[in-house]
């Protein structure tokens, strides 16, 4: 509530206390126009001593008065309170707004730069992947020149996960059977880390119904999270996949779990950081941009790990998807272009 407004409705309260007050100090027994019950006729009978009004009656008004005045201090004390509480509301949210600006402004600086880098990188791995394969080169030059040709590789990917994490793309929410997506990135993730040895076991619930969801980012998280677990278990140990509707049959559960060498309790606090990595060869970028596809489906992820037993990852989604997503208001500040490919 606007603080003028909380004012003006105690300064109305003020006022209804006073007549209030006036009205019972009016009304009290032995008062100036009050009633005349106090006051007998000479000629009548008196009544008997035990009927009479006593005097701490006729002093009635004196706590009330007190009640009020204490009633209308406690008032004054909390309107005051709210009219702190207020302008410090307001204050929050101005910084908020501010935090998210600058939050956005830097995204799509960040996002424009990464986009002109992406280009020249592209040159580079074209003519590098020319000269081996249409040059006849010494060892040694191709030694280098298949150096180029890596490391531009892998800046791209790099690049490419930078556009993935400052980008926020209006998501096409479509009917999804999500046993069957998840069965199909288990295996595009055991082909990319092929050869593997890792024993997969899947408990999916046959009856999950389908759920409102944009199956390309979906696709991206769980790459992701399936290519963790099969680096946690060093492609000799076991990965389990878990669906269930939840009782109040509006989420589906997912988890992944692995029996890895799991993840220290220190590590576990900073594992969404965007940047933070435990892996020599991680940009750090993974789990932030998966957190940031399953908040826009309005769900959550969480990961519970104990060191020596494994990892356990639980992701719920909504069944159904009412009104926008949260962040598809935002694309008008971000890059339109669309990059393709897995994290």
């Amino acid at each position: 509530m606007d603080p003028l407004e909380i004012y003006k409705n105690s300064k109305d309260l003020n006022r209804s206390l006073r007549r209030n007050t006036a009205s019972h100090e009016k009304d009290a027994p032995g008062s100036k126009g009050g009633r005349k019950s106090g006051k007998r006729m000479k000629n009548k009978i008196p009544f008997p001593e035990e009927h009479r009004e006593s005097k701490p009656v006729e002093r009635r008004g004196k706590p009330t008065r007190e009640a009020l005045k204490r009633l209308e201090k406690e008032n004054q004390s909390l309107v005051e309170q709210l009219v702190r509480a207020s302008a410090l509301i307001r204050d929050l949210e101005s910084k908020h707004y501010d935090a998210s600006r600058k939050e956005r402004e830097g995204k799509m600086i960040a996002a424009g730069l990464l986009h002109d880098i992406r280009n020249p990188l592209g040159v580079i791995s074209s003519c590098a992947q020319f000269c081996l394969d249409n040059l006849d080169l010494n060892s040694s030059a191709r030694e280098k020149v298949q150096t180029i040709l890596e490391n531009s590789q892998k800046a791209q990917d790099l690049t490419r996960q930078f556009l993935d994490y400052t980008k926020t793309s209006l998501l096409d929410f479509k009917p999804i059977k999500i046993n069957q997506l998840l069965l199909t990135m288990w295996k595009m993730s055991k082909l990319e880390d092929a050869p593997s040895r890792v024993t997969f076991e899947a408990r999916l619930d046959k009856h999950l119904p389908e759920i409102n969801a944009s199956r390309e980012n979906l696709e991206r998280v769980f790459v992701n999270l399936f290519m963790n677990a099969i680096h946690a278990v060093s492609k000799r140990g076991k990965v389990i996949l878990e669906t269930r509707l939840l009782p109040s049959r509006d989420k589906v559960e997912i988890k992944i779990i692995d029996n890895g060498k799991g993840i220290p309790k220190e590590q576990q606090e900073r594992l969404f950081e965007p940047f933070y990595t435990t892996r020599e060869n991680g940009t750090g970028l993974g789990l932030s941009i998966c957190q940031s596809i399953i908040h826009q489906h309005k769900g959550t992820i969480a990961i519970e790990s104990q060191v020596g037993k494994g990892t356990t990852v639980t992701v719920l989604l909504p069944v159904s998807q009412r009104g926008s997503p949260p962040g598809t208001d935002e694309k008008k500040d971000y890059p339109k272009s669309k990059i393709p490919g897995s994290l």
